[in-house]
């Protein structure tokens, strides 16, 4: 008898699940209108806490923010409804009779319904508490939506002082920025909210992300002063809170490079618990799952944060590429490969080239070790060895995997296969070197190497290095034919308008992606906004007026001195003497030509 009712619970247990999926719910950036800069930044943090809170409930699958921050206007509904969600929290906040009024929305997304809608006059120092009741009042409503049964952790938020939080939330701002300088910044914010609230443990996580920042960028020379700051603030952080998912992730992950897998394993699923639903926790957590060996878990996390954040960066490909490398889907690793910016860690060439090495593409497989090569020359190499040794070395420690892994087998090929890279000819015969290896540019010059994502001004620059102090014509680097006797006006007003509203669109488009570290994405507004601000420049007149040109030499002539501009800007950043080389050397116009300023030999 007791097997049959216990097959009835889990029957409608299940029955429970199919019934009540997860609900998606999406909380946009708050319209804060006010002059006081501090009460917009408090509101950013205000929404992320609320998105950070929502996203613990089991039961509630929660959009992340690097997707819902570019949705400026609750209007925008092609926008929304790319979101995904069941649900979405619209705010606004202006400033009241020396108070802050507080209008909050949750908005059924099926038929723009209002499902709840409050109203706060609150001062600034009540800010938390108004934000728990804004919490518990939307939960609440949304309890005939969610069986309350799964929701098996409620929320709960000690509160602290206003001035702590501020700072940690101006802390969280800097590491967001995504470079070691800013992550040392951070570290002060963090100390001054301990000096207001010693038991602070949300400051300690801070710090614990600050080193965790630095130390899993691979700064080799400071590898073990970092791996340890992460872990010593981490265990802080959940000493005062035992359920902070942040720090139960980077204990995780620090207990998996010291060896105790039992102990990092546990960490991990129990950061899981806690927040089920953060993007960025949950690809920290997969991937040191990967090395455990539960890859499938891990290709399930990131998939489900592709879910969550529709509107994510390119280097969420840079995971999954790894993840189906370790399951031996090969052909879909290599497909993600090639999306990921090619150096988003030191590393992940490395694992391109395992790929190859797995479909028996060895040509391609050489090339892309040797982009490894190049880049743990700049990032990581000491000189205290071989450089291909080390590099081999290096790839153990930096991946600790439980079990043999594909990386393994492209150690053990490399090591049995004994030939010269690429790279070290060029070291070896101090040559300047200027080639394309799959989709990246590998340039030598100076002894300093650097990895560039392709791009047409390279391939101008490429063309020209072929053949110095011989002229080339626009149209020929162009590839294209011209009938000079064509002339047109170049835009016409309505196309001048466009312009302007595209530039305004790239200039939002551009602090939204700074503000959230979004290389990949920052690069390629950039080059659009940068591109039409050139043609802008070179057709119009005095007054902004239009000019009519040659069309087709026109655009041609435009066209190719604006990408071997762009494209020596870009090397600039990595390789200035490089770059002021080329600027040098090289003149643009109807005709091109590379005359080096100086005797210079390239090996293409």
């Amino acid at each position: 008898m007791s097997k049959i009712i216990n097959l009835e619970v889990t029957f409608l247990i299940l029955l429970m699940l199919v019934k009540n999926r997860n609900i998606a719910i999406a909380v946009l950036p708050f319209q804060v209108v006010s002059n006081d800069s501090r009460i917009a930044a408090l509101f950013n943090g205000f929404t992320e806490d609320i998105i950070t809170s929502f996203s613990k409930f089991i039961g509630l699958s929660v959009i992340s923010s690097f997707s819902t921050n570019r949705i400026k206007d609750i209007s925008n509904h092609e926008e929304i409804d790319k979101l995904g969600a069941d649900y979405f929290v619209f705010g606004s906040v202006r400033e009241h009779q020396s108070k802050l009024r507080i209008s909050i929305q949750l908005i059924k997304n099926e038929d723009q319904s209002i499902v709840f809608g409050n109203q706060y006059d609150e001062s600034l120092d009540a800010l938390l508490e108004t934000q728990d009741a804004i919490v518990h009042q939307i939960t609440t409503v949304l309890e005939e939506k969610i069986n309350y049964n799964l929701l098996s952790y409620s929320y709960k938020k000690n509160s602290v002082d206003l001035a702590a939080y501020e700072n940690y939330l101006m802390g969280m701002h800097t590491l967001k920025k995504g470079s070691g300088d800013n992550d040392i910044k951070s570290r002060a914010f963090f100390y001054a909210a301990l000096e207001i609230n010693p038991n602070y443990s949300l400051a300690y996580t801070g710090l614990s992300l600050s080193y965790f920042n630095f130390w899993s960028c691979l700064l080799w020379d400071r590898w073990d002063e970092n791996m340890k700051g992460a872990h010593k603030y981490a265990l802080k952080a959940i000493e005062l809170d035992e359920d902070d998912y942040t720090a139960l992730g980077i204990l995780g992950r620090t207990f998996v490079y010291l060896g105790e897998y039992e102990k990092a394993e546990h960490y991990l699923r129990k950061s899981l618990r806690m927040n089920p639903n953060d993007c960025s926790n949950m690809l920290r957590v997969a991937f040191s799952f990967m090395f455990l060996g539960y890859t499938n878990e891990a290709l399930k996390l990131y998939h489900k944060s592709i879910g969550l954040n529709p509107f994510h960066s390119n280097h969420y490909y840079a995971h999954g590429a790894i993840y189906y490398l370790e399951i031996g889907d090969f052909n879909k690793s290599i497909e993600l490969a090639k999306k990921a910016p090619i150096d988003h860690w030191t590393d992940f060439p490395a694992f391109i080239a395992s790929a190859y090495l797995q479909t028996e593409e060895l040509e391609l497989m050489w090339q892309y070790w040797d982009v490894y090569l190049d880049l743990f020359r700049r990032e990581a190499y000491s000189g205290k060895k071989n450089l291909e040794e080390e590099a081999l070395e290096w790839l153990l420690v930096v991946n600790p995997f439980k079990n043999t892994s594909s990386l393994h087998k492209l150690i053990d090929y490399i090591k049995t296969e004994k030939r010269i890279s690429k790279s070290e000819k060029s070291i070896t015969k101090g040559e300047n070197s200027f080639h394309l290896t799959g989709d990246v540019w590998e340039i030598y010059f100076k002894n300093t190497s650097i990895i560039l994502k392709d791009a047409k001004g390279l391939h101008d620059i490429h063309k020209l290095l072929k053949q110095p102090n011989e002229t080339h014509h626009c149209l020929d680097l162009m590839r294209s034919g011209v009938d000079e006797s064509n002339t047109t006006i170049v835009f016409d007003k309505k196309a001048k308008t466009e312009y302007q509203n595209r530039i305004k669109i790239l200039q939002i488009e551009l602090e939204e992606a700074e503000n959230h570290n979004q290389i990949e994405r920052i690069s390629s507004l950039r080059e659009e906004y940068d591109g039409i601000l050139d043609h802008l420049s070179q057709s119009l007149g005095l007054a902004g007026k239009t000019r009519k040109v040659g069309s087709t030499l026109e655009k041609a002539r435009s066209a190719v001195t604006w990408r071997i501009r762009n494209s020596i800007k870009k090397i600039e950043t990595n390789h200035p003497e490089l770059a002021k080389h080329l600027s040098k050397s090289i003149k643009t116009g109807t005709f091109c030509v590379y005359s080096p300023e100086v005797n210079t030999n390239w090996t293409l």
